[in-house]
């Protein structure tokens, strides 16, 4: 923690006429600038311990258990409409089988930098950014992997009353393990329009969005080309005190570009996760059912790609094992979820998953999306998933969650070779 704290404020030390009488605010990282304007001092820290036995389903895959360490420094300078934000990060593994992967370790490099300027209803910001809308279905920070997804690139904003409309045009990071090594990734590219209308009541809107995307070497189970692929997608929400609904709809075309011909690019997905809650009752408990299809190739010969790609996920979005990725995949998954006490909060899943065509692989992560080896034309039943997680908030700065999960293969699977899996998993993470 010490560390970090030298950090945040080396990084401060940078910035010209600092007013150090300045009060600083409840949290401690607040500084005034002389003639206007201010300084946003932020620290991170997350630890995490992983284990898998096996990973991959045991399909190249044994048991592994590591270790990977996050830490973030940052500061955030405002003078009149502008800000400018510079984030340093060293990511840190040991002990995984096979050495760190490719999101998994990086010496001091740029998390994020960049300059942002605010208008009355436009805004535009430029240079290395997050960036996360709706559901994080197709575009998400990825917190789960140890180095959050960053882009390279330029986004802008208009906001009229209820609408929101932003326009991007990005570049994933390329992370090295290196020293201020990072790099756009020349292979692949993010362009296109998010747009958000808020209801009258707060919690309550709808999203549009097209978006198009782009990656040189893409491998499905059938195919390996250059994909270019247009998804047009629509999310409708509803976020109440009693009851929750998201229901999300992507329609995709494009083309993948191979040696042997082209193919056409024709995949879909329809995803909801609804819930509803008893805030009067004993522990808060909510009840929730997650249903999600997203396609799968129907025929390798076809002259057709069917296979949904949804591009920058959230990798835990079935449970914090990221097991199956959200493509050739049929899912229903009702939970429950408890409150004991303020900052503390468990829940407990029961997954079942199918491949939406049996010709088609299972696919797992890494982002975006791997075919386990052997799973195309496999049976169709995939197997089911039983998740707990807890998550607590210690005191102001501390978090620590927990989460286990088993795998039990079906079908699908084990006629590939596969083999139930144990996932469990320990974090804990601090924030000043």
């Amino acid at each position: 923690m010490f560390v970090l704290r030298l950090l945040s404020l080396a990084l401060a030390s940078a910035v010209p006429a600092l007013a150090f009488a300045c009060t600083p605010d409840a949290s401690g990282h607040c500084i005034a600038l002389e003639g206007g304007g201010e300084v946003q001092l932020d620290a991170s820290l997350r630890l995490r311990g992983m284990y898998y036995d096996p990973t991959r389903f045991g399909i190249q895959g044994r048991e592994d258990g590591y270790g990977l360490m996050r830490a973030l420094g940052s500061v955030t300078v405002t003078r009149d409409r502008w800000e400018a934000m510079a984030q340093l990060g060293v990511h840190a593994e040991q002990g995984r089988a096979g050495g760190p992967g490719g999101t998994d370790r990086g010496a001091l490099d740029l998390q994020q930098g960049y300059l942002r300027w605010h208008g009355d209803r436009l805004s535009w910001q430029l240079g290395r950014q997050e960036a996360a809308y709706g559901s994080s279905r197709l575009l998400s920070v990825r917190d789960g992997p140890n180095i959050r997804l960053a882009f390279d690139g330029v986004r802008g904003r208009w906001q009229q009353g209820a609408l929101t409309l932003d326009v991007m045009a990005l570049r994933p990071v390329d992370n090295r393990m290196g020293a201020f090594d990072d790099r756009s990734d020349q292979g692949q590219f993010l362009v296109g329009s998010y747009a958000t209308w808020q209801g009258a009541r707060p919690g309550n809107g709808l999203d549009l969005y097209l978006l198009g995307y782009g990656r040189d070497g893409a491998r499905f189970a059938s195919a390996v080309g250059d994909e270019r692929r247009t998804s047009l997608g629509a999310r409708w929400f509803v976020l109440q005190p009693r009851w929750n609904a998201n229901i999300e709809l992507v329609a995709q075309r494009g083309t993948l570009s191979r040696a042997q011909g082209d193919l056409a690019i024709r995949a879909w997905t329809l995803a909801t996760d609804s819930g509803v809650r008893w805030p009067g009752h004993r522990w808060q408990p909510r009840l929730g059912i997650k249903l999600d299809i997203a396609s799968g190739d129907r025929d390798a010969h076809d002259g057709r790609l069917d296979t949904f790609n949804a591009m920058y996920p959230k990798s835990a979005y079935f449970s914090e094992a990221s097991l199956l990725a959200p493509a050739n995949l049929m899912d229903v998954q009702p939970t429950l979820s408890l409150t004991p006490r303020p900052g503390l909060t468990t829940e407990i899943g029961w997954q079942l998953a199918w491949k939406h065509r049996r010709s088609d692989a299972v696919y797992t992560t890494p982002a975006p999306l791997a075919a386990v080896p052997g799973t195309a034309g496999t049976p169709r039943r995939i197997g089911q998933q039983y998740k707990w997680e807890t998550s607590w908030e210690a005191s102001r700065h501390w978090t620590w969650k927990g989460q286990l999960a088993w795998f039990e293969a079906g079908p699908g699977l084990r006629a590939a070779g596969g083999r139930d899996t144990l996932f469990a998993s320990v974090v804990g993470a601090w924030q000043w």
